[in-house]
């Protein structure tokens, strides 16, 4: 057996036994083709460009013009860990080492293909229109975030320092936290999001995007997500024209979460090391929709739905899942004794 047919299978027996009692109570509503497969469902054109040495490799993309000059104004590098040191060239890429649901079905793992959390018509997810006015919609739905290192899963690249190591892992689901259903609660354990409701700093997001409109990510502007509304409140809820839009908007909501509650980190610009993340630099994210249509390519955070989301929405399926790449800079050498 293969190892990747191994961390599945024991992912989804650990899943199954603590939780099968009550998945027999309900039938699965999830997708049943939707179980990942890394061969089929990644489109690995994403992982490119890559930057060794500074020379880059592959189709060349706006969104990684600054990370790529970082590894090409200093092509060489030199790092130490502990009693460890190594010196080399500095390595860039886009590594798929996450996956996120965003299912209006509460407890459809979408990458297990099944629905291990049966609620019983309870946390379900909803599209309803707005009375003020503005002929907007809102959704609600629930978000499921995965650990899944691919290249770790396929046992490929393994010699590169930075790269994870972990095995496929369910890092979060918001059916079991009460902030995701409501945005009041959110604002309680999140207050700085009362500052980012104002009209000064919805206006500022005006300008992120127009830029996310042109394959660029304006870092400083944490509290924007482009086209797909605003990282705050922190919850499941979401205005949308688009529905695929709306997904992708809480796919990087989700991200948000994950590095405000301590669970993120990114690659320092010298390649060294993983630095921790409270606040997201939204241009080391792009996000490939994988299910229920794959998606053609990745967009950057906040990239409008109208340059990517035609004909990405299959009658009937109103569950979605993501691929998130994350731009790796890594410091490739030789150790000394």
């Amino acid at each position: 057996m293969t190892r990747l047919k191994r961390l599945f299978c024991a992912g989804a027996a650990a899943i199954l036994t603590a939780l099968l009692p009550s998945a027999l109570a309900q039938a699965s509503s999830c997708p049943a083709g939707a179980v990942f497969n890394p061969i089929t469902k990644v489109r690995w054109t994403c992982i490119f460009p890559i930057t060794i040495g500074g020379v880059r490799i592959g189709t060349f993309d706006k969104l990684s013009k600054e990370l790529d000059a970082q590894s090409s104004s200093k092509p060489l590098c030199a790092c130490r860990k502990g009693a460890t040191f190594w010196f080399g060239v500095k390595v860039s890429f886009w590594s798929p080492n996450r996956m996120i649901d965003v299912v209006t079905e509460p407890g459809c793992m979408m990458a297990l293909g099944a629905d291990l959390m049966p609620t019983h018509g309870k946390l379900q997810g909803s599209q309803s229109s707005i009375s003020d006015g503005t002929n907007t919609r809102k959704m609600f739905a629930q978000m499921h975030y995965y650990i899944s290192p691919v290249w770790a899963m396929l046992d490929m690249f393994t010699d590169l320092p930075c790269l994870e190591d972990n095995g496929f892992d369910v890092a979060l689901i918001t059916e079991v936290l009460p902030t995701w259903q409501s945005g009041t609660l959110g604002a309680i354990i999140q207050p700085e999001g009362i500052l980012f409701g104002n009209p000064a700093a919805g206006l500022a997001c005006m300008a992120d995007s127009a830029a996310a409109a042109a394959g660029k990510v304006i870092d400083p502007l944490f509290w924007c997500m482009g086209s797909w509304g605003a990282t705050y409140p922190i919850a499941g809820d979401i205005h949308f024209d688009d529905s695929v839009e709306a997904w992708a908007g809480l796919a990087a909501r989700g991200t948000f979460m994950m590095g405000r509650l301590g669970a993120a980190t990114i690659s320092s610009a010298d390649g060294c090391s993983f630095k921790a993340a409270p606040i997201w630099t939204k241009s080391r994210y792009k996000y490939q929709l994988m299910e229920p249509v794959k998606g053609g390519s990745c967009v950057n955070v906040g990239r409008p739905g109208a340059l990517w989301s035609s004909m990405k929405h299959a009658p009937g399926k109103d569950n979605a899942q993501f691929m998130v790449f994350e731009k790796v800079i890594c410091c490739a050498g030789i150790s000394t004794p």
